[in-house]
């Protein structure tokens, strides 16, 4: 478990400098200017139904993620089991592909037991983005694909294996996002600043919390005995920091 989320969390901070670049040298299209969905709740293209109504507020989440979602843990140490993180995350448009944010999240039970997942994971997935100014965009009840593990047991439930981890990757459409927002200036704030070695300096002007609330995740914490309760298992992207010097 300690090996398999502390090669999540450098990987992260990779992924957020070969972001970077791609944006510097125009490997992505960053148009982004299709217009954002109106300040009230509406269906979005493929599933979810976005939080427009929400806009501006501080602090908003569908589902109340435990407070080690929102503050990671200091680097080297394990977040409490079960576990949650974001894998890669970016935004796309092109001629053929609708503008979009797309988020890999991955999970685990981070111990010897198992943890055992309804294949849409609960009611779907919950995104929510936020700015110094409150919420600028987000969903809820959005679709999964996954990616690991693929089979489904008894009651079409995901078994996630002792120690292994749960793939899949959330779409939310620019749809989802607030009057006046643009994808690609979203997705540039949901990034750590880096300095010219490519280090991370800081935490992202933007937070991205990802979400989804499932019995499975609460039975789970009960049989551990673990000091968090509920259903809802959570991932963000503010960066771990430095237990020594306090910074990422």
């Amino acid at each position: 478990m300690l090996d398999k989320v502390r090669a999540v969390v450098p990987w992260l901070a990779v992924a957020a400098v070969v972001i970077a670049m791609g944006y510097q040298q125009g490997l992505f299209t960053l148009v982004g200017r299709l217009a954002p969905g109106p300040a009230k709740a509406v269906a979005l293209p493929g599933g979810g139904v976005s939080a427009g109504d929400r806009c501006g507020t501080e602090g908003y989440h569908r589902f109340r993620p435990p407070a080690d979602a929102v503050t990671p843990p200091p680097r080297n140490e394990s977040p409490p089991a079960p576990w949650a993180v974001l894998g890669a995350y970016g935004f796309e448009q092109g001629p053929r592909t609708p503008a979009r944010f797309t988020i890999n999240l991955r999970f685990g039970p981070g111990g010897k037991r198992p943890l055992e997942l309804s294949r849409t994971l609960g009611a779907g997935v919950a995104v929510e983005i936020e700015g110094p100014d409150g919420l600028v965009g987000g969903a809820h009840g959005l679709p999964v694909t996954w990616h690991e593990p693929t089979a489904t047991g008894p009651g079409h439930r995901v078994r996630v294996g002792a120690r292994g981890q749960g793939s899949v990757e959330v779409v939310l459409p620019v749809r989802a996002l607030c009057p006046g927002q643009e994808g690609a200036e979203v997705m540039k704030r949901l990034q750590a600043p880096i300095d010219s070695h490519n280090t991370i300096t800081g935490q992202p002007p933007y937070t991205l919390t990802v979400s989804f609330s499932d019995p499975g995740v609460g039975k789970l914490r009960a049989s551990l005995g673990s000091p968090h309760r509920g259903d809802v298992l959570a991932a963000g992207n503010l960066v771990p920091l430095d237990p020594e010097t306090g910074r990422p």
